[in-house]
């Protein structure tokens, strides 16, 4: 009676032990087939770790969603993410700010690289949210919350940096759109050109574009936006050895050319002698003009051991602006019964 309780146990054990390895089996292969590595990124200690390491509250908008929300420039880019407002201030530019700073505190960085830009008070970074364009870009890396200790008085409110693609595959894309306001108006066109190639230990890209805006009038003579050409151009050229490490240079160029108009009309009476008061008219007419061009050349060796990866780089960022500002007033006398 025993031996038989026995075999029945043994049995029992190995049908029970079978059942249990192969669901544990099982779970494993579909955990193999769903298990992804974390994201690496680079810009909370400007070295290589996952996002669970970072002692900074970090948010990537990788290329997945990228694609997904077709995002065209670093403005579309950063609508979505949290703690991060981007708005257009009263001369129609876009601005950026992560929980509440000012413009002027978030630092935009390309590949870790800073750019340069406007100095001024109010103008800070607004045009470079709007220049960055997503065709070269693998992915947006944001910190929300300040950064000053690695970055500088510049990056107490946050920093964006935007890293570009690793050419290892010939890619050929074209785009180009074009759009109207909402009075059916065309608004302008964006054209992009983007190259990407890798044989043997050579790698390339070429990235060009041409972008128009017109002007949107809200009333006569008055434009809510700065409109004209802008014509970027990247290229960047790698060499890979055969230890592995890499040597790549970049060159990027921007020239933007654009203006906006204001009109304004006062009324007011003056005392004209003999003839009594006569009703005066003043048209003021003020245009501004920009005449922009950055430069940017960077050369960078970068490699690993057994225990650590490096980098050695070395870039200059030059920001030529040219800024007019044109104001011109007509006055105009009741005489008459017309205007003179």
């Amino acid at each position: 009676m025993q031996k038989k309780d026995l075999s029945k146990l043994v049995l029992t054990t190995l049908l029970t032990g079978s059942v249990l390895w192969g669901g544990t089996a099982f779970a494993a292969e579909e955990n193999l087939q769903e298990f992804s590595l974390d994201t690496m990124v680079v810009t909370a200690t400007r070295t290589a770790m996952t996002v669970k390491e970072t002692p900074s509250t970090v948010e990537i908008v990788d290329s997945k969603k990228l694609e997904q929300t077709q995002a065209k420039t670093l403005h579309d880019a950063l609508k979505g993410a949290l703690g991060v407002n981007v708005f257009n201030d009263f001369q129609g530019r876009s601005n950026v700010s992560i929980r509440g700073s000012e413009s002027r505190h978030v630092l935009i960085m390309v590949d870790g690289k800073r750019l340069g830009g406007e100095l001024s008070y109010n103008s800070a970074n607004a045009w470079d949210v709007d220049r960055i364009r997503m065709e070269d870009v693998e992915r947006v890396e944001i910190i929300r919350g300040p950064a000053g200790a690695l970055y500088g008085s510049d990056a107490m409110g946050g920093v964006i940096n935007v890293i570009t693609k690793t050419p290892n595959k010939n890619i050929a894309e074209i785009n180009y759109e074009y759009g109207w306001y909402e009075n059916g108006n065309g608004a302008g066109y964006k054209s992009n050109l983007y190259l990407q190639g890798a044989e043997n230990n050579y790698s390339y890209k070429i990235n060009a574009g041409l972008n128009k805006n017109r002007p949107y009038e809200v009333s006569e003579g008055n434009d809510a936006n700065f409109y004209g050409k802008e014509q970027p151009l990247s290229l960047n050229v790698g060499y890979t050895f055969d230890n592995g490490n890499k040597l790549s240079a970049d060159f990027s160029r921007i020239k933007e050319e654009n203006e906006q108009n204001s009109k304004s009309v006062t009324q007011r009476v003056i005392n004209m002698g003999m003839m009594g008061e006569v009703p005066q008219e003043s048209t003021a007419y003020s245009t501004v003009a920009n005449d922009n061009k950055r430069t940017d050349y960077a050369l960078t060796y970068n490699g690993n051991d057994d225990k650590h990866d490096w980098m050695i780089r070395t870039y200059k960022s030059v920001y030529d602006k040219n800024y007019t500002s044109i104001k011109d007033t007509y006055k105009k006398l009741f005489i008459m019964g017309n205007w003179r």
